[in-house]
């Protein structure tokens, strides 16, 4: 309570305290000049407004209470409230809006719900799933609210297009990507030949993510400091991911294996001896047969892993690097793993995506009546 009613109330203290915020109105503009454009520069560079944003020079700052350091020390805070996977992922979806917008010959920002519910339509009948047209919604609503525009997400009319689309299409994810088994494991990594710098490396790549139940983006990210060797096999430290945008670290524990053609730990350390201890990403590109000390970016896993089942004879189609992290969760819940070790693994905050993704459909064809029908 102010001390205008700190006394008794009466209709003079009342006036003047509605009187109050009055004061801090010129502070308020200050504030938006000198922030909007802080706020904005941390966008993606496709997701920046095309029409002249209110600048802030020097004495913008200097009236908002800031100096040139403050402001670059809130600029890379800001920049870094999410994660550069993220802001690539923005970028895209962004660009994907400012393109049809342009066809359309309508404005981007600031949007009309109308315009955002026929995108979310027509891209619906393409046969984009739910989940992208939420995070067209999520890009949307973030640089509308980030350049001061009215967000159109928060429309009535866009909330029940939403609404109608997943009673239409459903919200399930429409490609999961394949569980791969131990066996076809084997058979991939069988057909690699390991004498080479990218068939040491891929064979690694592949036997870890399988055994650790890792992201691909985790994969990549993995130093050689972040693996820590044991008696009894490996403890890789997650220093950040997909549920621990803040950075708390995990830690993620690998078993030496049963037979050496598949073993995660001989393959690491194989890569490792052959990489060197040189301070830096764990896995490398390789330039011919040269082993770089430049990272790998997240697709590579990807494309790897898919052009190693279509050469060992599998079919590529659904095989993704999340096909690693699948298989293992598919492969120990068939093998009768209790469901909080398999979480303790994989690391899933929510156990209904196990339960509903990887249990239940092993129980579904073990359990079904149809293999009773004589058929």
């Amino acid at each position: 309570m102010t001390k205008a009613v700190a006394g008794r109330v009466t209709a003079a203290n009342v006036a003047r305290v509605q009187q109050e915020p009055r004061r801090w109105w010129p502070r308020r503009r200050r504030y938006d000049r000198a922030m909007n454009p802080l706020m904005i520069a941390a966008l993606p560079a496709s997701a920046r407004p095309t029409f002249p944003p209110t600048t802030a020079d020097d004495r913008d700052l200097t009236r908002a209470g800031l100096t040139p350091v403050d402001a670059a020390r809130i600029g890379e805070a800001l920049a870094a409230a999410r994660t550069d996977g993220t802001r690539r992922l923005y970028d895209v979806v962004w660009g994907q809006w400012q393109r049809w917008c342009a066809e359309r010959d309508v404005a981007a920002v600031p949007a009309d719900p109308l315009m955002v519910c026929a995108y979310l339509t027509e891209r619906a009948e393409a046969g984009r799933a739910t989940g992208t047209l939420d995070m067209a919604c999520t890009v949307i609503r973030h640089v509308h609210r980030t350049t001061g525009a009215v967000d159109p997400i928060a429309s009535e009319a866009v909330r029940q297009v939403r609404r109608g689309l997943r009673r239409t299409y459903g919200a399930a994810p429409r490609r999961l990507a394949r569980p791969l088994s131990v066996e076809e494991i084997r058979q991939i990594v069988g057909g690699i030949n390991r004498t080479t710098p990218h068939g040491i490396r891929d064979a690694a790549i592949i036997l870890l993510g399988y055994a650790s139940a890792m992201r691909r983006a985790e994969l990549v990210a993995l130093t050689l400091s972040d693996v820590e060797p044991k008696p009894a096999g490996l403890l890789l430290h997650v220093r950040q991911s997909k549920m621990d945008q803040d950075g708390h670290g995990e830690h993620v524990a690998v078993a030496h294996g049963q037979h050496a053609a598949t073993d995660p730990v001989a393959a690491v350390n194989a890569w490792r001896e052959l990489r060197g201890e040189t301070n830096g990403a764990l896995f490398t590109r390789i330039w011919g047969n040269t082993i770089s000390l430049e990272p790998l970016s997240g697709h590579v896993p990807a494309r790897m892993l898919r052009a190693r089942a279509e050469a060992a004879g599998l079919d590529g189609t659904r095989i993704t690097a999340h096909s690693l992290r699948a298989g293992h969760a598919t492969t120990a819940a068939l093998a009768g793993v209790p469901l909080n070790r398999i979480a303790a693994q994989t690391r899933h905050k929510d156990l209904g995506v196990l339960v509903n993704r990887y249990i239940r459909p092993l129980e579904a064809l073990a359990t079904t009546s149809s293999k009773d029908l004589g058929l």
